[in-house]
């Protein structure tokens, strides 16, 4: 356990520093460590993505055989993974807080591993469904501890940067695992998922444990070497070292849920963080992408290699946008982005649902007589699937520097460290509890709203995610997360 485990193991990597960079630089240490623990973020990435590659393959074996997934099954196989995501966020809380952030690193890549395993050695249904919960347990403890991770090691000029480049490894698993998807057969697909959660297993080892949960188990020279490893300068440390001791040192112990229900410095960041997990999947990301293969054939990509080639390349544009949202995010501010895009979010999902719209009108002034027109109107106008496509690329690059990288990155900056064990975990659960229900409930929707009515909900909703950030979201820019905090305090 962290309380008892020898200062070398925690505070002595074998990730050495290199020269004598400033703390607002940090140092190779830092860069390092930080890497090793995205590749959890690229292994949840990998394990969003997997379905989309991998449940072909299993249809394709056939109706008659035992692994063979209909329509409505294939949907839960999808959606599984949010279940054991749910528990996971709320498991990781405690554990984190119990053996720290680099020993929870450590043992996030076991539910994957094993889960992993189980889908790629199943010869029954049931062990797809138990594999794919299973690797969601790993999926909700590394969403908690990448985020908590980056936020308690990042230097003030760093933090942005590097907490949004969890969103970025997010999609870059995604990425990944459609390319393998194209080249692998879907049980062999699942062996190479292993490849990212046990990397980061190994590879945390060496990293060093945060100073923050150091200080708060009473380990003032183990937080204190950690520190300097991560900013590689001892005479520059000091002052930051204080203000987080100084910070921790008001904090009396881990605050119970009554306390932050209570204790509106607690309260309202809890809150924040929430609504911003509330907008980014109410944003309907999910939905466009599930909506995307659909379009892309109505545009004319009719072959496999085709609609492949045109997945890959919203993948990478999702790629392309989380760097440029990395690059600029300590330049413009997390306010700016969000405002900007969400405005965008909105006008290009409006324009979705015009699409939808005119070619539900188009497709009523057909007559059953003109069977060619009825072709045509079935099969989709190029120069209106040009539209959609226009409007998702847009949609996807909003998304990309805005709500998709922000939300994650505010769980690390706005949730006071003696209320993550329960508060973090609350909020990443909550994240996981709504891709579950989106993804369920969105045939239902299109069903019940039609297609238009649903995505012009999802640009309500980002219009107003507008006022939100403009009205009650702080800029956390250039702040420290001992001054984020003495914020929500004054505000008591």
């Amino acid at each position: 356990m962290a309380p008892n485990a020898p200062n070398d193991i925690e505070t002595r990597p074998l990730i050495k520093s290199a020269g004598k960079p400033t703390v607002e630089q940090g140092s190779v240490a830092l860069y390092l460590s930080v890497t090793i623990v995205l590749l959890g973020a690229i292994s949840v990435g990998t394990m969003l993505g997997l379905t989309s590659p991998m449940i072909p393959g299993i249809q394709a074996m056939g109706s008659g055989n035992p692994l063979y997934l209909n329509t409505m099954q294939a949907s839960w196989f999808g959606a599984s993974v949010t279940v054991g995501a749910v528990a996971g966020a709320y498991i990781a809380g405690f554990i984190m807080q119990a053996i720290g952030r680099k020993f929870t690193s450590i043992i996030c890549g076991i539910p994957f591993a094993v889960g992993l395993l189980v889908i790629g050695f199943a010869s029954q249904m049931w062990m797809l469904f138990v594999g794919r919960v299973v690797t969601g347990l790993g999926v909700g403890m590394i969403s908690l501890i990448v985020p908590t991770y980056i936020g308690e090691v990042s230097t003030v000029k760093l933090r942005g940067m590097l907490g949004s480049a969890n969103q970025l490894c997010i999609v870059s698993g995604i990425l990944l695992i459609y390319g393998l998807g194209s080249v692998l057969n879907w049980r062999a697909l699942a062996f190479a998922a292993i490849t990212p959660p046990g990397l980061l297993s190994l590879l945390s080892i060496f990293i060093p444990e945060t100073p923050t949960y150091l200080l708060m188990k009473n380990r003032p020279e183990a937080a204190k070497q950690s520190l300097v490893k991560l900013r590689s300068c001892d005479s520059d440390v000091d002052a930051e070292f204080t203000q987080l001791e100084e910070s921790l040192s008001k904090q009396e112990s881990q605050a119970s849920w009554l306390e932050i229900v209570k204790d509106s410095s607690l309260r309202t960041p809890v809150l924040l963080s929430l609504g911003a997990m509330y907008f980014q999947q109410i944003s309907g990301i999910n939905c466009v992408m599930f909506y995307a293969k659909s379009i892309f054939m109505s545009a004319g990509f009719t072959n496999h290699t085709q609609i492949t080639i045109a997945l890959l390349a919203i993948a990478s544009a999702q790629v392309f946008f989380t760097i440029v949202a990395c690059l600029i995010i300590d330049k413009t501010g997390r306010k700016v982005l969000l405002i900007t895009g969400a405005v965008i979010m909105t006008l290009s999902l409006t324009t979705f649902g015009i699409y939808f719209q005119l070619k539900q009108s188009m497709a009523a002034h057909v007559t059953h007589s003109n069977m060619t027109a009825v072709h045509a109107a079935s099969s989709g106008n190029p120069s209106l699937s040009w539209m959609a496509l226009v409007s998702m690329v847009v949609f996807i690059a909003a998304y990309s520097i805005g709500i998709g990288p922000i939300a994650w990155l505010l769980v690390g900056e706005i949730i006071p460290a003696r209320a993550k064990e329960r508060a973090a975990g609350l909020s990443t659960g909550f994240n996981y509890f709504l891709v579950f229900i989106l993804t369920l409930e969105f045939s239902n929707m299109l069903v019940a709203f039609t297609p238009q009515g649903t995505f012009w909900i999802f640009a309500g909703n980002c219009a107003l995610s507008v006022l939100f950030t403009i009205f009650l979201m702080p800029e956390t820019k250039g702040k420290t997360l001992e001054e984020i905090e003495m914020y929500f305090r004054k505000g008591k």
